[in-house]
Parts: C-alpha cells; structure tokens; sequence
C-alpha cells in the first residue's frame, strides 16, 4: 500500500490552491451544523458524490476540524496522483489483503488524537440526491479497532438556484453510538441524516 507521508509545503501549497479553487467555482461555502473541538481523533464520513468530494473534506477540516488530515483513495487513483500522499492520502487495494492492510493503518491514524481520516463507506458514487446509500463492513471494523474517536457525519450538498456559480453547503451531525456501533443502525441514521439535510437545504433556499 502507498501511506501517506506528510509535507508541510506540500500541505501550504495545497492550502492556497484549495481556497483559490473553492473561490473561482463556488459563490459561497457554508457550514451547518455544531463542533466542539476536543482532544480525540475524528473519522469523518461524508457522501461521495463527485470529484470534488476530498477538496470539500480539506476546506471543512480547514475551517472548523483542525486536525491533521489523511484520506483513503483506491490505490490505481493514488498511483496516478502521488503527490496525494504528500497531504494526507493513503491507499486501499481491491484484494483481501490489500484492505486489511489499509484498514489497520486507518486505525493507527485513528489512535494518534492528532489526526481526521476521511473514509467513504459507500464504497462508489452516487447522486447527492440518492438518499439509500449501503455501507461496507470498513467502517464498521475502523471504529471497533479505534480508541477514543469521534465519528462526524457529513453531508455535502451543491446547488445553483438563480445563481452562474452554485452553492456548496456542508451539513455535519456527530454519531455518538460507538460503543455498541452497528452497522445496519448506522447506515439507517446515516441515510436519515442526510435527507434531513436535503430538506433543510431546500428550506433555506426557499426562505
């Protein structure tokens, strides 16, 4: 597997042309939902529904996580780009081996309090309208082989209305059942989370 190996100026540089590209395609960026910063590790788990989706994770830890950032990227997508791995990109393998690998590195990052992983259970993309997203085991075996974690849903949600540019709105909920995490139940709140979010984004722009 490819691990991430941190770079500051990487991560400078990225800094400057993440904000400079959220500016020049987006007319506003907003984020709904409450954080309290505290001293464990984050695994966020946001759809996944464009290319976008891990510049919008890195403006969210940016402006409000504040940790140190790593993502899980299929390894054929991490070898074509490796300068990923300058900022925080690790690799997962289709194979049996190769996953396992890649999840007990995710729960080495976990431990260190330091640190947000960024992991997309639903495996692919789909529609930020589909709102009936399955879940892989994954996440399921990171947050039973992770101590003290936080686990922060994310919905990331792009509209244009009457607007040339659209909008992005970040939508976040923390998951406080990981002591007896369940799969099953947590796909069903994941799912539940997320349509409130379209609903609330539909409201807010009708107002």
């Amino acid at each position: 597997m490819i691990k991430a190996v941190h770079n500051p100026l990487y991560h400078r540089f990225f800094n400057v042309y993440i904000r400079r590209l959220v500016r020049q395609n987006f007319r506003d960026v907003r984020i709904i939902g409450d954080f309290v910063p505290d001293n464990r590790s984050i695994l966020l788990v946001p759809n996944h529904f464009s290319w976008w989706d891990g510049f919008f994770a890195w403006e969210l830890n940016r402006k409000l996580l504040h940790k140190n950032f790593y993502l899980m990227m299929l390894e054929r997508e991490l070898e074509k780009h490796k300068f990923f791995a300058k900022i925080g990109a690790f690799s997962i393998a289709p194979t049996s081996k190769g996953m396992m690998d890649s999840l007990r590195y995710a729960a080495t990052v976990l431990n260190q309090p330091e640190n947000l992983l960024v992991f997309y259970p639903q495996g692919k993309l789909f529609s930020q309208h589909h709102m009936a997203l399955e879940f892989q085991k994954g996440v399921e075996w990171i947050v039973e082989n992770s101590t003290n974690i936080r686990l922060i849903m994310c919905a990331n949600l792009v509209d244009y209305y009457a607007h040339p540019k659209p909008s992005l709105s970040i939508y976040i909920q923390e998951y406080e059942r990981l002591l007896d995490f369940n799969l099953a139940q947590f796909q069903i709140t994941y799912n539940l989370f997320l349509k409130q979010s379209i609903h609330k984004q539909d409201t807010i722009h009708r107002q």
